[in-house]
């Protein structure tokens, strides 16, 4: 069963830190793409998933919104963003963390408002 990371995080030297809120300036650092509002969302709507399974769900947003399928080479080049670009900004501002052992990628300890905040904006996007 995963771990509850929705309270608290670790900070650098081990100690606990608040969860993301409104009013940290990295939250929207870590909000400013689609593609991570998108992981986000499917992170807080499903759960932990590893990096192939959420460039599929990124893959199946972006042939929704272009009306056209996405070639295996297009989801290679969105998984090489994810685990390059994405994930590794997300990881740093804390909006998500990861499970070393299982390779699997959950939410961080985010306030309910972000949260929201979060659902809001995919909700915007249609």
């Amino acid at each position: 069963m995963p771990r509850d990371h929705s309270d608290h995080r670790a900070d650098d030297a081990g100690g606990e830190t608040t969860a993301a809120g409104l009013a940290d300036d990295q939250l929207y650092r870590g909000l400013a793409a689609t593609e991570r509002r998108r992981v986000l969302y499917s992170l807080l709507s499903v759960g932990p998933a590893d990096a192939q399974q959420l460039a599929t769900v990124l893959a199946g947003w972006r042939a929704s919104d272009s009306g056209r399928l996405v070639t295996a080479e297009q989801r290679e080049e969105l998984l090489t963003e994810l685990v390059h670009v994405h994930l590794p900004l997300l990881e740093e501002t804390g909006l998500v963390v990861r499970e070393r052992a299982s390779r699997d990628i959950a939410v961080g300890p985010l306030d309910p408002a972000v949260r929201q905040l979060v659902r809001d904006s995919i909700a915007a996007e249609e």
